[in-house]
């Protein structure tokens, strides 16, 4: 086998791992390693914990695992607590959303929620308490670490760099896949959700690209799976719905001629296509 291309004998042993005390160690060593992250800084002493400095290559080894080895990925999602890989997850992402020497980093964690996220148990493990205190700028809110996912989520789309553009769909496909098992979402990501609503069902952004119709399909496919699967739990984004029902309004009487009108009442008389292709605005949300 080692003599045939392509073989790689550490991938091959990755890919094998099946007993429970193996997978087991394994995820415990990615939760210990990547919650160095943010523990390093919630120290009381400077410098009392060393920050680690290959938690970019731990997530790389973490998604191939995931992909390779289908047995390892069932077990950490049963048998242990995924919620102690997407607290160091959402934390990285949430502070590398501005710096573009780090968009390969956001691109990898969101590739690691993406594959987790198209699992049930995935999503019915965010419904527990979130409670992690995290050393960034993070909105105070009282709910699971759905809303986290959630509000880290959202940040990136309204203060994120650039080139986080292209993984606007991922993002909302993340949301999007969880949301049927959202048992109680906080006020806050409540509003943040209806927030993005607004921004993708503007005038300036829905018709910028033949393409950009499709986030603002993820959000309402997102309000109908929580309205129908978790009605009970979900008075706050119910409300939220009902604060902004103009929104909705104006989205189902939208046309191409009241678009085109806005957008010169905004830019004047001379625009005839609408700017900023691929980016919504910064900063209204």
């Amino acid at each position: 086998l080692a003599s045939r291309g392509g073989f790689n004998i550490f991938r091959t042993l990755l890919a094998r791992m099946d007993s429970t005390k193996e997978l087991t160690f394994v995820f415990n060593g990615f939760a210990r390693l990547l919650k160095n992250v943010y523990q390093s800084k919630n120290t009381y002493l400077p410098n009392s914990s060393v920050k680690l400095e290959c938690f970019q290559e731990l997530l790389v080894l973490l998604w191939k695992i995931l992909e390779e080895n289908p047995i390892f990925m069932s077990h950490i999602l049963t048998k242990c607590n995924i919620n102690q890989v997407i607290v160091p997850i959402c934390y990285l992402m949430y502070q590398s959303r501005r710096d573009p020497s780090q968009i390969g980093l956001v691109h990898i964690c969101t590739f690691v929620l993406l594959k987790l996220s198209g699992e049930r148990s995935f999503g019915v493990t965010l419904n527990k308490p979130f409670t992690e205190k995290l050393p960034c700028d993070l909105p105070l809110f009282s709910g699971g670490h759905a809303d986290l996912l959630a509000i880290t989520l959202h940040k990136l789309v309204v203060n994120g760099a650039y080139k986080l553009v292209p993984l606007y769909s991922c993002f909302l496909t993340i949301i999007c896949n969880v949301s049927p098992y959202w048992r109680k979402m906080s006020l806050v990501a409540a509003v943040k959700l209806v927030n993005l609503f607004e921004l993708f069902s503007s005038p300036k952004f829905l018709y910028s690209g033949e393409n950009a119709h499709r986030h603002l399909a993820f959000l309402l496919e997102v309000f109908n799976n929580i309205v129908q699967y978790q009605f009970t739990g979900n008075h706050h984004l119910i409300y939220a719905i009902i604060r902004r029902k103009d929104s909705f309004g104006r989205l189902a009487s939208l046309t191409l001629e009241k678009a085109q009108s806005q957008c010169h009442a905004v830019y004047g008389e001379h625009t005839s296509v609408l700017p900023d292709a691929d980016r919504p605005p910064i900063g209204t949300v």
